[in-house]
């Protein structure tokens, strides 16, 4: 139950660093330092459990969980780098926004049916 608080606290966290820590912004994009969404990101992949890190890897089944799917989304949309420095990413706010608070909304839910699925098997 904690490691679910702190994904959802990790996430806030970056929403925050998307909406007021970037170093450019034009036309609802921002540019961001690369680092310091890749710190974020690795510690909400430390903090999933084993159950939701392998469905999430798999094609089959993920399709289920909305969290699974806006969160795959999600790191793709991180991961565009800006075209003049490969040390900022390029995100969307309005995209990111959304895609964060759909995974906030569904992750502590889908965890819990993931971790009840596999118990069962």
């Amino acid at each position: 139950m904690e490691n679910i608080i702190a994904i959802k606290d990790y996430l806030k966290k970056l929403q925050k660093v998307i909406n007021f820590e970037h170093t450019f912004n034009f036309f609802g994009s921002h540019l961001v330092k690369k680092s310091k969404i890749d710190d974020i990101l690795c510690c909400i992949y430390a903090k999933l459990p084993d159950s939701y890190k392998k469905l999430q890897k798999s094609k089959v089944g993920s399709e289920k969980y909305s969290s699974i799917l806006s969160y795959n989304i999600l790191t793709k949309l991180l991961a565009k780098k800006f075209f003049l420095d490969k040390n900022l990413c390029d995100i969307n706010v309005a995209e990111a926004n959304k895609l964060i608070g759909s995974v906030l909304t569904s992750i502590e839910r889908d965890i819990y049916n993931i971790q009840k699925k596999f118990d069962e098997e």
